[in-house]
């Protein structure tokens, strides 16, 4: 039987069972139900959905039983998440619940293709030895972007005041900044780590480093952007 793309729906009931089966041995409807907060004609409904489409096997009153098919689709889909789960955790810095519902949420419409190269980057990131002062860096800058309400409008500097070599995270950018869509297309949002490169001699312009990239702003423009500097 060849493989069919089935649901996200159908692709957390394949995960649950697989993760049911690792932990118990078995996996019986109550289980997923309970495993997916869901009621019981929720289940029995995607049951027979992935019974139809031969990656379970299904009787009433019996374990569910998953199919060669059945395994090796739940395999990609459980490693999938813990590749998504990991880099959140581990490169990101994100919590483990949020990096939970996060990896959920994207496991669901990454390709393979995607995946494979996520993977490959994620890894590289990790273990070689000439990303050792981006880990580094990762690890100081990553915990700082968070985007805090609590934060006073004390400890926030206008863009256009940011000194020339410092580094700081955008918290707010006013809405009555000319071209709001524009600069929030080159990457000017709420998060954003960017670095002061310099000013010229002579008239209003910056040269602001966002994203890997150089952008040229006017200062009058980077007066209604409010960052906070990082540590």
């Amino acid at each position: 039987m060849t493989k069919k793309k089935i649901s996200s729906s159908l692709e957390d009931y394949l995960e649950a069972i697989s993760e049911i089966i690792a932990v118990n041995g078995h996996a019986h409807t109550k289980d997923i139900a309970k495993r997916l907060q869901v009621k019981m004609p929720s289940v029995t409904n995607a049951l027979q959905a992935l019974s139809v489409r031969g990656l379970i096997r299904y009787q009433s009153h019996a374990p569910v039983v998953l199919t060669a098919l059945g395994a090796e689709t739940a395999a990609v889909i459980v490693r999938r998440h813990r590749a998504l789960k990991r880099f959140f955790t581990e490169i990101l810095k994100i919590d483990q619940d949020e990096a939970e519902d996060v990896a959920c949420e994207i496991e669901h419409v990454i390709g393979e293709k995607v995946m494979s190269r996520f993977v490959t980057l994620s890894e590289a990131i990790n273990e070689r030895d000439d990303c050792r002062q981006l880990r580094e860096y990762l690890d100081v800058t990553m915990p700082q972007i968070c985007v805090d309400s609590k934060i006073s409008r004390e400890d926030l500097t206008p863009l256009n005041e940011l000194p020339i070599g410092e580094t700081a995270m955008v918290i707010k950018v006013g809405e009555n900044l000319r071209g709001i869509k524009k600069f929030a297309d080159l990457g000017l949002v709420n998060g954003t780590v960017v670095t002061m490169e310099g000013r010229a001699p002579l008239g209003d312009l910056l040269r602001v480093r966002v994203m890997g990239s150089s952008l040229s702003m006017r200062a009058s423009d980077a007066a209604y952007i409010r960052v906070k500097i990082t540590e």
